[in-house]
């Protein structure tokens, strides 16, 4: 269980610090990193690194795909995470 708890809070550090960087090339006028790239990171489980992203650097906020796919994204490894433990702990309803 660590390793999944390690693996999610690096997958949601990396994009948070992507969008960082997106957004400081986006200021500088260079290179930009491709939204699809963005879009991966977040379904490998980094969506709420997106979104914290977007807060805090005020980054991609106007485009609705973001907001979408990275709540979905977030959703979908959240329920997933109950899933797991769920399963592994035999908890029960």
């Amino acid at each position: 269980m660590i390793y999944l708890a390690v693996y999610y809070a690096v997958i949601n550090i990396y994009l948070l610090v992507l969008m960082g960087i997106d957004k400081r090339r986006a200021v500088l006028k260079k290179y930009r990193i491709k939204e699809s790239t963005l879009f991966t990171v977040s379904a490998l489980g980094g969506g709420l690194g997106g979104l914290l992203g977007m807060r805090f650097f005020r980054h991609k906020t106007k485009k609705l795909k973001f907001h979408i796919l990275f709540w979905f994204f977030l959703i979908v490894h959240m329920a997933f995470i109950l899933f797991i433990i769920y399963n592994i702990y035999g908890l029960t309803h």
